[in-house]
């Protein structure tokens, strides 16, 4: 059992373990290392509030090209969207508990998320982070978009610690598995 899937509380019992997103995590030091080469960009977007239409009937979805890729959006990346649309302003989750949710893995969610078309909103892809509650990726981006990733959140009301990660004391009262 590697670290990031070891039982981190002592506990013998599984909800206790890295599996349950609710224990206890251990940091990542390459999230650490990662927050502290980023570059902290001269203008920070925190903007949460622009509304970008999304399709909403089959016909919509199956005509509309991305504003990113210039390409359709496909049937899973629109079933990440779906999904992160749930996520309520100040609570965050986590790829993980995304792509439980998908039937997926968590790489796939974060790529799904990093073509999203409809940011800030409808699609809050902003409100998703790394299992062990890190800051992440944003926009494909892991050196300075983070920082606009992390404005949004805490423009929400999410708090950091000063190495990128969802203060200890938020853990748990914002982070968000109730998908439906």
């Amino acid at each position: 059992m590697s670290l990031a899937t070891a039982n981190i509380t002592g506990s013998k019992h599984p909800a206790d373990s890295i599996a349950n997103p609710r224990a206890t995590k251990r940091r990542s030091t390459t999230h650490e290392r990662l927050f502290a080469q980023a570059v902290v960009p001269e203008i920070i977007d925190d903007d949460i509030d622009t509304v970008i239409e999304y399709p909403e009937t089959s016909a919509a979805r199956r005509t509309y090209l991305s504003s990113k890729t210039k390409r359709p959006v496909t049937e899973f990346q629109y079933r990440v969207y779906d999904a992160c649309r749930q996520i309520p302003k100040g609570y965050f989750t986590t790829y993980k508990a995304m792509s439980d949710f998908l039937g997926s893995g968590p790489r796939a969610v974060g790529n799904a998320l990093a073509k999203n078309p409809f940011c800030p909103l409808p699609i809050p892809c902003h409100r998703v982070l790394t299992t062990d509650f890190y800051i992440g990726g944003f926009s494909g981006d892991t050196k300075s978009k983070i920082f606009f990733k992390k404005a949004k959140l805490e423009k929400e009301g999410i708090r950091f610690d000063d190495k990128g990660f969802v203060a200890a004391s938020m853990q748990q009262k914002r982070f968000f598995d109730s998908f439906a």
